[in-house]
């Protein structure tokens, strides 16, 4: 089949990095050891039932699963649950946040030996994947093994649908396979019913829109800008930068008045070097070696998990991926839902919908770097401005308490099918 040997031409390119992971990282040894099924995962769900396997490709997945495996916890308090991520990042995000789950993985690579040596080792009742990926011979040889297959907050681009059509037999294959697909908006169940049943599709929404994230108190608050060193000055937080981003965005802004900046570099890996970079721009200290006497401008978050305080103790957030091409952004509603207006820039086309939902709301600010310091000033400097913004972020979030009810509701009728 043309699938698998691509799969092999693939594998055969990826081989050299495995061979050097293998040989000088023993964790990631024994990851792709388990990925290419010449190892097992080692599932314990000893009488735990029903076994649901969500797959997360990456943080922003991840992130979005938090409050509907609180909800299937509920509901389901003796199921075994497994979270299999695609991402380093992922993987991390997965253990910190989904820790209600039982067990974390890595996803196997899509050969169907693998596969076939992964569902030896488990039978689970239901699979679930977040927004998207979809990876062939897991999604057959699962079907063949008895398990309900689901796809919440669904979503497919204009591209993948082109691409898809184009191999249309092979995608109708494919997605036979899938027993329900939960789409974020009208415009994805339409894409979907290309390949699928559309008595399958319905439109729930999207999941990262009902996440619920922790309010901090105030003195855990005034804790955190006492580690901080954060005196009267306003806090900006620009998040999930990319390469070139950071040296963009601070050379664009340091001249900001009265203004402490925290970066945090989308990928763990890019710290130090990040930190080297800036230093040749301005006066910057790792959060991690911080002390009292230090006044940087700048402070870089080398700590994963901590973007949710981190919004919570500022005026305004900056969310990255959007200032360079070939990201298109990030989930610009996390600080909007924690009451921090978000400030993004000119590409999000890998987030069309949020865009449209943050600036129909009002709660945040589309623009191009040589405008951004402008256009933060105004709120900085302008307290009645910048409460309304604030006030309209509120009001967001109390509009989309139905979807997560939603998600989970048509998940259960599944199960008990």
């Amino acid at each position: 089949m043309i699938y698998n040997f691509l799969l092999f031409i693939y594998l055969l390119f990826s081989l050299p990095k495995a061979i050097f992971d293998c040989i000088f990282y023993k964790k990631k040894k024994s990851d792709i050891l388990k990925r290419l099924g010449l190892k097992s995962y080692k599932f314990n769900p000893q009488d735990k039932k029903p076994i649901i396997w969500i797959h997360a490709v990456s943080v922003g997945e991840t992130k979005a699963a938090v409050s509907f495996l609180k909800r299937l916890k509920d509901n389901y308090p003796t199921s075994y649950i497994i979270i299999s991520s695609t991402t380093e990042t992922g993987h991390m995000e997965a253990k910190r946040s989904l820790f209600l789950a039982d067990k974390f993985i890595f996803f196997p690579f899509d050969f169907s030996f693998t596969i076939k040596k992964v569902f030896s080792q488990i039978k689970p009742n239901l699979i679930i994947f977040l927004e998207t990926d979809f990876w062939y011979n897991f999604i057959k040889i699962a079907k063949k093994n008895g398990s309900k297959i689901a796809v919440i907050s669904a979503k497919i681009s204009k591209r993948s649908t082109s691409n898809f059509l184009k191999f249309l037999k092979f995608s109708k294959n494919l997605f036979s396979n899938i027993d329900l697909i939960l789409a974020q908006n009208e415009q994805y169940r339409k894409r979907f019913s290309n390949f699928l049943d559309p008595k399958k599709i319905f439109i729930s929404g999207n999941l990262k829109l009902s996440n619920s994230f922790e309010i901090l108190s105030k003195s855990s608050l005034d804790k955190w800008r006492s580690k901080l060193n954060i005196k009267d000055q306003k806090v900006i937080t620009i998040a999930s930068t990319h390469s070139l981003e950071e040296e963009l965005l601070i050379n664009e802004l340091k001249d900001l008045k009265n203004t402490k900046i925290l970066i945090a570099p989308r990928h763990p890996e890019r710290f130090l070097s990040v930190y080297k970079q800036l230093k040749n721009i301005t006066s910057i200290s790792l959060l991690s070696e911080i002390s009292k006497n230090q006044n940087s401008k700048v402070i870089l978050i080398d700590e994963m998990g901590i973007l949710n305080i981190l919004y919570q103790i500022s005026s305004l957030a900056i969310v990255a991926g959007s200032f360079i091409n070939r990201v298109g952004g990030h989930n610009i509603l996390e600080p909007v839902f924690v009451k921090t207006p978000v400030f993004f820039g000119p590409t999000m086309h890998s987030q069309l919908e949020l865009k449209k939902i943050v600036l129909d709301s009002n709660t945040g600010k589309q623009c191009h770097l040589k405008n951004l310091k402008t256009e933060l000033s105004k709120y900085l400097d302008n307290k009645d401005k910048l409460n309304k913004l604030i006030k309209n972020c509120s009001n967001l979030k109390d509009s989309y308490q139905n979807i997560l009810e939603n998600t989970t509701n048509k998940i259960t009728n599944l199960l008990s099918i």
